[in-house]
């Protein structure tokens, strides 16, 4: 069976997404800028890149990253030796499901079924979850739980605190259009700090590589 390697540098990948996940946000930003201050933009170039809409380039890109935590903290989950394997997987599995959430809008759905704001119950499960995995978090190196929970603030904060906080707001006002970038900006700086911490995790010479089989 043939073997192939991918090899992956943490600084220069990790570097690149986080510069696309800036881009985005002030694409977003400068078109609503125009749009209010100058003049009227038409509505499929700001659907393209409007970090509030669906199936669009920065809806795919945000689904594209948390894939990616996915499937990294799944191929360390196989490492040999591993503690709380099972811990690992089932955090892939969740961001499995939160690649899925950002571009089939499972949450919206959700939303539409019940009276209160989803991010309401979203705290309670975020919270349940918090809790449970406080022994997981013991078990790691101080300096790298305190990033994991830095990383892990960021991403809630965006998706479920600065979502109440915008919860009454005017769609169509420029102060809605910042709570929009705040809450996308969140979720996605703190996306990606969390899969840097795990790809510095799996590299000890700055580089990731992965061996795959084709049958």
């Amino acid at each position: 069976m043939p073997r192939h390697q991918l090899t992956i540098s943490v600084r220069d990948y990790t570097a690149s997404l986080f510069a696309l996940a800036v881009v985005f946000v002030a694409i977003h930003l400068g078109l609503y800028f125009y749009n209010y201050q100058v003049e009227e933009l038409p509505w499929l170039l700001l659907q393209l890149f409007d970090l509030d809409e669906e199936n669009n380039l920065p809806t795919w890109y945000a689904s594209f990253i948390l894939l990616n935590i996915a499937f990294f903290v799944f191929i360390a989950s196989k490492k040999t030796g591993l503690q709380k394997k099972a811990h690992w997987q089932f955090i892939a599995f969740g961001f499995l499901l939160l690649a899925i959430d950002e571009v089939a809008g499972l949450h919206e759905s959700f939303n539409s079924s019940i009276e209160i704001n989803w991010a309401i119950p979203g705290a309670i499960l975020v919270l349940f979850l918090a809790a449970a995995y406080v022994p997981f978090l013991l078990s790691l190196r101080g300096k790298l739980a305190l990033l994991f929970i830095l990383s892990g603030a960021l991403f809630v904060s965006g998706a479920i605190v600065t979502e109440l906080l915008s919860e009454d707001m005017d769609s169509d006002s420029w102060g809605y259009t910042l709570a929009v970038a705040l809450e996308e900006g969140l979720e996605m700086f703190g996306a990606l700090l969390f899969l840097q911490l795990n790809l510095r995790e799996m590299a000890e010479d700055g580089s990731v590589e992965i061996d795959t089989q084709v049958i």
